[in-house]
């Protein structure tokens, strides 16, 4: 055997097992950015307010009484289904608004008003 197929030998295998490393890290990364997405679907209510409010959260199929005052935030996990909100501003002064989001992305939004006291969104996910 002549010393150029030695070599050509050893070459060919050095490069097969560098294509087999790159294939095998493209497809781990791939995987990771398909978890990173799923938490980002993550769904959340915000409720900003300068007075006291109550009102009905409902998903999953079920029915979630809710009260506050100022400021609250509800994770809801990864929904699938109806997310309902219900919220009425207790006293009649001031605003109170009401942010559905899947990850960082406001999905609906809406505020009560001086004649609108409540806010109801509704959003299938």
């Amino acid at each position: 055997m002549n010393i150029w197929g030695y070599y050509l030998k050893k070459i060919f295998s050095i490069i097969g097992l560098l294509v087999l490393v790159l294939v095998v890290s493209g497809c781990t990364s791939s995987s990771n950015n398909t978890t990173s997405n799923q938490s980002n679907n993550n769904v959340s209510v915000q409720i900003i307010s300068n007075s006291t409010w109550n009102g009905t959260l409902t998903y999953s199929g079920q029915d979630n009484n809710i009260t506050g005052s100022n400021n609250t935030n509800y994770n809801l996990g990864n929904v699938t289904g109806t997310v309902t909100i219900y919220v009425k501003n207790d006293n009649g002064t001031g605003n109170t608004t009401v942010n559905l989001l899947q990850g960082n992305n406001i999905i609906q939004t809406q505020t009560t008003s001086f004649n609108q006291q409540v806010v109801s969104i509704s959003h299938n996910f």
